[in-house]
């Protein structure tokens, strides 16, 4: 069974995330801030990440620069879900190397699965931006 370790403060979000992972047959460890995250990441050794960018104690590029800098886990992927899609934090965690950022406020729990299983597969990145993002594309074609 492959572990997802989700690190994120925000409850309601942990509960739809984590109800998700679990149905789809998923092992799910949880840290509610970066102190806590990078204190279990000592014991657990996730399959993928999926890490908040605005969180208290410690923030998500804190949390990818102390994976990164591991041996253990300097290879388990990240994607990043936040809706710090824009800021300096997400510009941050793309240089350190997370493998997909995906904008909160639009992706769903399908979505993500589908974004975490294609990493597990070593599926490259759709090019597709509503994939890549997590925006879904426009329903109806812009006036001409």
């Amino acid at each position: 069974m492959k572990t997802i370790f989700l690190v994120e403060d925000d409850l309601v979000v942990i509960k739809v995330y984590a109800a998700k992972f679990l149905r789809e047959g998923f092992s799910i460890e949880v840290a509610k801030d970066g102190l806590e995250a990078m204190k279990m990441l000592a014991a657990v050794r996730p399959d993928v990440v999926v890490l908040d960018l605005m969180m208290p104690k410690f923030n998500g590029v804190d949390v990818l620069r102390f994976i990164r800098s591991n041996p253990a886990l300097k290879d388990v992927p990240v994607i990043i879900l936040s809706n710090a899609h824009m800021t300096s934090l997400a510009q941050e965690a793309a240089a350190i190397g997370a493998e997909r950022s995906l904008l909160k406020s639009s992706c769903t729990p399908g979505l993500l699965i589908e974004v975490i299983n294609d990493l597990l597969s070593g599926k490259e990145a759709e090019s597709d931006p509503s994939k890549r993002i997590g925006v879904r594309a426009p329903t109806t074609k812009p006036p001409a």
